[in-house]
């Protein structure tokens, strides 16, 4: 499935639950959804990152076979951790994604990010 698919199957899980069983079946959609969510944070806890494509690198725009380290400090090789993870994850995923920044703002503040 798509990213860009996935809005419209929550909307039709929503549409339908409402309409068979009105405010009930509403409810009963969102904590569906919900512990959807939740179980997919555990074992899903990353993505790619938007800006480099997950790649951990960013192309040159004039000499595009060179590439440089992607210089977000949120993106760890290519990969981010979930906006869900950083509220409802486990302490692991915290404390790595709280690692990794350190290091990069380390890095910056040293002159040794490239």
């Amino acid at each position: 499935m798509r990213k860009s698919q996935f809005p419209w199957i929550v909307v039709i899980i929503v549409v339908v639950a409402t309409a068979a069983w009105h405010l009930v079946g509403f409810i009963l959609a969102g904590l569906f959804l919900l512990v959807s969510y939740i179980i997919s944070l555990r074992l899903h806890p990353r993505m790619r990152h938007g800006r480099c494509k997950g790649t951990g690198e960013l192309r040159g725009s004039v000499f595009t076979w060179t590439h440089r380290r992607c210089p977000s400090p949120n993106c760890q090789a290519g990969r981010t951790v979930r906006v869900g993870n950083r509220l409802l994850g486990s302490d692991y995923i915290k404390g790595q994604r709280a690692d990794g920044i350190a290091s990069k703002k380390a890095a910056l503040q040293q002159h040794q990010h490239r």
